[in-house]
């Protein structure tokens, strides 16, 4: 008895390792990059990197909660719910005023559908005394880009590590949406120098959530290039609502019939409605100027079962506005 005791035993913990091993197998497939070292960077930098979930399961992938592996973190998810076919992202962000020297910190993401899994996600800097920022981060906020002047943002950067002729020599962004000019404001004779950063960003041909990065390169050539991290939300004129479109669940061979709405604060004209699949269509219900249109869309469900995505782009005769782009997701059943 003590026997057959012991190899159920030990039948059910080989039974549960196994099944927590596929569980952690499935988590970490969908999500491509679980760590990131953002280098060295000046004190009271907010350190953000953004982790993409990437769902290529056929099934739908569910973030129930997630726990921060320190107080100086905060997370922003997006999609909690994500269908077959597509992604979300989730960005950790580190305050490192209260820090020096190495920062480990992240977060772990528990996940509870398809099955249960936690997966970390880990996020790393390299704090410097002698260099402070304030504010820590370029965040131009919500932005309009019709705006016709570029939003503008000053940070305050103070180097107290007593080099003599320490000097920032040039600066660098990721895009041309973001400049920036850095001006010197005074030294002293204990080898303190203050800087004035202003940046500058335009809007224009980008929609919703914008990053970049100013990267500062100083004469010392023992020390690493500085990042800032440089954020802004761009609002469009026009906007297409239910965006994305989730269809959920579908029968190979049917037709799936939904109704969009197109906004602007002004009356326009529909100029184009294309897609880049023959199997998804859309059309106005009415012609002429006007603030809201309503677009009929329509889907022959294809026989191939799977996820499956397609996207739409509607243009406008609004001067400088760039045609939106609806993204449409469902996963095919038999």
């Amino acid at each position: 008895m003590r026997r057959v005791f012991l190899f159920w035993t030990a039948w059910a913990v080989l039974t549960t390792v196994s099944s927590s091993a596929r569980a952690q197998s499935w988590a970490e497939s969908v999500l491509p990059e679980r760590a990131f070292d953002a280098g060295t960077v000046a004190r009271g930098s907010k350190v953000r990197h953004t982790f993409r979930l990437v769902n290529r399961l056929d099934q739908e992938v569910r973030i129930a909660d997630w726990r921060t592996k320190c107080g100086c973190t905060e997370v922003r998810v997006g999609a909690r719910v994500i269908p077959p076919g597509t992604q979300t992202t989730i960005e950790a962000v580190i305050d490192t005023t209260k820090f020096l020297g190495y920062k480990p910190s992240g977060l772990t993401l528990v996940l509870d559908q398809p099955s249960y899994a936690e997966v970390d996600l880990n996020l790393s800097c390299f704090i410097r005394g002698d260099l402070s920022l304030n504010p820590g981060v370029v965040d131009f906020g919500i932005v309009t880009r019709s705006s016709a002047s570029k939003p503008a943002v000053t940070l305050n950067l103070t180097y107290t590590g007593g080099q003599a002729n320490w000097g920032i020599t040039r600066m660098q962004t990721r895009s041309s949406r973001v400049s920036a000019k850095l001006q010197e404001q005074g030294r002293s004779g204990n080898g303190q120098v203050q800087y004035l950063l202003t940046a500058n960003f335009d809007p224009a041909d980008v929609t919703g959530f914008f990053k970049d990065e100013i990267t500062l390169f100083t004469n010392d050539p023992g020390a690493q290039p500085i990042p800032i991290a440089v954020s802004a939300v761009v609002q469009s004129s026009v906007t297409v609502s239910p965006s994305p479109l989730v269809l959920g669940q579908v029968k190979p061979g049917t037709v799936v019939k939904k109704v969009l709405f197109v906004r602007s604060s002004q009356p326009f004209k529909v100029a184009s409605i294309k897609s880049n699949k023959d199997d998804l269509t859309a059309e106005t219900v009415a012609e002429g100027a006007r603030p809201v249109h309503t677009v009929n869309l329509s889907f022959k469900v294809p026989t191939q079962p799977g996820p499956y995505n397609a996207s739409v782009e509607i243009a406008t005769d609004l001067k400088d506005e760039p045609p939106l782009k609806l993204t449409t997701f469902a996963t095919i059943v038999p």
